[in-house]
Order: C-alpha cells, then sequence, then structure tokens
C-alpha cells in the first residue's frame, strides 16, 4: 500500500510540475517583445526566404509572395462558420485559364498535376524534425535555433522556434527520401531516416506544394499552409494553437506609411497602415452597440513603378478605454498572439462573441487590395461598468500591428465622444 501511496506523489508531484511549467509559457507582454526582439535581431543578420516558388518558376520576394496570401493569420469567416487560422495560406491558379483544379480525389494520397508541383522553400536554417502524413495532409517541421534568446512568463530562456509547412504534395516524401540516400550514403534510406539528421539552409527546397485533404467545399487549390511557432513543438497536442503566432513576424516590419499614396517601400517591402474609416463609426448609446470598421490597404511600388497591392493581415490587437465625468472607468485588450479578450477554442465561440465585452468581428470582406475587419463595442459592456450617460465621457480606441511595443508608431488611435443624455 505504501508503494502505491509513493507511486501516486511521485505522479501527481510530476503532473503538477509539468502543469505548472506548461502555464508558465504563457505568452505575455513581455515574453512577446522579447519573441518579436529576437526574431528581427535573426531576420537582420539572416534573412528570411519567402516559402513558395513564384508563379514564373523563379525565386519569390516577399513583396510578391505576399500577394498570394488568401487567409491570413487569425479569424476567418467561411459561409457556415467562423474559426481562427493559426497559419498564412498562400495558394496558385492555373497562369492562364483561372480555371481551379478540377482533378480532386478526396484521398489521403491525392496529387498534384505535374505543373503545379510548385518548390517549397525553408524560411530560415533549420533541422528536419517532422515528415510525415496528418489529418490536414503531408506535413514538413523544422526547428530552427535563435542567437538571440526570447523569455517566457517566468523569465526562462528559450532559444527554440519551429516553422511548419501543411498540406504538401505526397511527392515531398519522395524527394526527401532520394535526399536521405545521397546524404546517408544508404540506398535504403527513407524520408524517415532524414528526420533529425539534415539541417536545411534558408532558401533550400524542402518539398513541393499540394491540397488539403479536408477541403470540402468546391474544388480545392493548389495551396501551402505555413506557421511558425514558439515554447514547445508544434507537433505535440495544442501547440499548433497554443503558441503560434503570426509568420509575418519572420520578415522586417513593414514600412508604416499610407499604401493608398504609392510610395515606394524600403528594399521591395511594401507599406503599412491601418486606415479607421470615419463614416463608419456609430458611438455606442445605452441601448445600441458602437462599432467601426478597420481598414487595412497594402502594397507597394514595383520596380517599373507600377503599385502592387499586396495582402498580408498584421492585425494583432485592439485596446479600448473609457472614459467617463473625467476619469478613466474601463480599459479592455484584445491580443491575438497573447490570446487575451476572446476564445478562439471553437467555432460557435467566434461566431457567437460575448456581447458583454468588446470584439473583433470576423473579417467583413475583401475590397479590391483592401482587408476589412469591424470592432464591436457593445452597449451591455458600457452598462457593466457603470457608464453614466448623464455625465461627458468617451471612448478611446487603439488598433495595432504585430510589431506594435517593438516599433514605434505601428497602431492607430483615436477617441469617440459619447453624448450626454
Amino acid at each position: 500500500m505504501k508503494t502505491y501511496r509513493l507511486f501516486f506523489i511521485l505522479m501527481l508531484t510530476f503532473c503538477t510540475c509539468a502543469a505548472t511549467n506548461l502555464q508558465a509559457q504563457k505568452i505575455d507582454a513581455e515574453s512577446y517583445r522579447s519573441i518579436v526582439a529576437a526574431l528581427q535581431s535573426q531576420v537582420k543578420k539572416h534573412p528570411s526566404t519567402f516559402p513558395l516558388e513564384s508563379l514564373d518558376d523563379g525565386a519569390q520576394v516577399v513583396a510578391a509572395g505576399l500577394q498570394n496570401v488568401y487567409f491570413g493569420y487569425g479569424e476567418r469567416r467561411y459561409t457556415t462558420r467562423t474559426d481562427f487560422h493559426p497559419a498564412m495560406d498562400a495558394g496558385y491558379f492555373p497562369r492562364e485559364t483561372g480555371e481551379v483544379m478540377t482533378a480532386y480525389e478526396k484521398t489521403q494520397e491525392v496529387r498534384a498535376p505535374k505543373s503545379y508541383l510548385k518548390k517549397i522553400y525553408a524560411m530560415q536554417k533549420g533541422l528536419l524534425v517532422s515528415a510525415e502524413m496528418k489529418s490536414t495532409g503531408y506535413k514538413i517541421i523544422l526547428k530552427h535555433t535563435l542567437e538571440q534568446p526570447y523569455y517566457d512568463s517566468e523569465g526562462r530562456a528559450y532559444h527554440e522556434y519551429w516553422t511548419c509547412y501543411r498540406h504538401v504534395d505526397v511527392r515531398s516524401l519522395v524527394y526527401l527520401g532520394l535526399l536521405a540516400r545521397k546524404i546517408l550514403g544508404n540506398e535504403k534510406a527513407t524520408h524517415a531516416d532524414l528526420v533529425g539528421k539534415h539541417t536545411f539552409e534558408a532558401g533550400e527546397l524542402i518539398a513541393f506544394v499540394g491540397f488539403d485533404p479536408n477541403f470540402k467545399t468546391g474544388l480545392p487549390r493548389s495551396h501551402l499552409d505555413f506557421s511558425l511557432h514558439f515554447f514547445a513543438d508544434p507537433d505535440k497536442g495544442t501547440n499548433i494553437r497554443k503558441y503560434a503566432m503570426n509568420p509575418l513576424l519572420l520578415f522586417p516590419p513593414f514600412q508604416y506609411a499610407d499604401p493608398r499614396a504609392h510610395q515606394p517601400g524600403e528594399d521591395g517591402v511594401p507599406a503599412y497602415q491601418f486606415v479607421i474609416d470615419a463614416q463608419s463609426i456609430v458611438p455606442p448609446t445605452r441601448r445600441k452597440n458602437g462599432r467601426f470598421q478597420i481598414e487595412i490597404p497594402a502594397g507597394g511600388l514595383a520596380t517599373d513603378g507600377t503599385y502592387i497591392p499586396t495582402r498580408y493581415f498584421a492585425l494583432n490587437a485592439m485596446q479600448v478605454s473609457v472614459f467617463n465625468g473625467g476619469r478613466e472607468l474601463a480599459t479592455y485588450s484584445i491580443d491575438r498572439h497573447q490570446k487575451l479578450g476572446y476564445d478562439t477554442s471553437s467555432y460557435n465561440e467566434l461566431d457567437n462573441p460575448e456581447e458583454s465585452k468588446p470584439y473583433f468581428q470576423a473579417p467583413l470582406d475583401e475590397q479590391g487590395d483592401i482587408y476589412q475587419m469591424q470592432a464591436v463595442i457593445p452597449a451591455k459592456w458600457l452598462k457593466s461598468i457603470d457608464y453614466d450617460w448623464s455625465k461627458a465621457g468617451s471612448v478611446s480606441v487603439r488598433v495595432a500591428s504585430i510589431w506594435d511595443g517593438y516599433l514605434e508608431g505601428h497602431f492607430h488611435a483615436f477617441e469617440i465622444p459619447l453624448a450626454v443624455k
């Protein structure tokens, strides 16, 4: 009996320690800033490669590559539901006809036509740690090492991060198998033998673009889902969502300027700015929600001077502060990276946000080169914080990009006056 009791105590202690350590790996404001600083330090010394080959079979520059991104990091709306996408999707159509692919078998072994076998490159130098079949298709994971550490909420230092490349074609494993035979000098080696033994350089070929086998609406298009992860291997448990961050952090911050003015970006990097449509601002009242529309026109000038619209979804956070009778009554923050302010764990939570707190609404639509998202300030929230409508008041809003806190100026702030009633 004593043996069983001792075993139980030891297991309880182990589980408690493990849970405590996992809890310590929370991405709070300080750890987030340390992650961005460590990544930017790395990127300056070792520039990242955009992970997809261009449509013209050439190397992909960042500005041009981002034009192929059609789903970014964050909320995305489908016909019947909304989900939280912890990655970016970049895909391809046929060059001339514009038709989507016609040949599609809903099997785990689906293959893209040969003409669609676009190359996937390693974004940064990294060790191959996974090359296998998952529910989302074939997947490649690379583990990378940072020269500058980042920290968790308890101040513990980390040097490792991961990039994940999903929906790759099955022939990617054939390629890795041939590479394994060459590197290991073993004619019987397979892709599995390369795992944990080979480091790819940034820009080196690692796979080919394939399909998502779970695609259920219409005909799928060939695309790559790529993501960025910290603290823990994204192949383990729920880490794929819990510690995912916007992959755009692997690139230098975009120039902060109004791209509608057709200003050239520095070194070909597109200009960027949030724009709040003044006509969309509806102040909250005692009974009706307030709302406003965030517009993100994005793009840059090509080498020939033409304007190239680019969609890259760098929106990260919103802070709403309420002032009433000359004092600050309450502040509420929503932050995608820190997972603050809203629940991204289920479709239901995203489709039916809690009306007692401010929230982002799923993207409304894309109008040309403008990405739109709505923010809501519920009347119930003002009531819950005892807002006094007989006194003067206002709502202060601050919308921020993924580089805010690391660089100055990557936010847009404005004030909404509230009428005395």
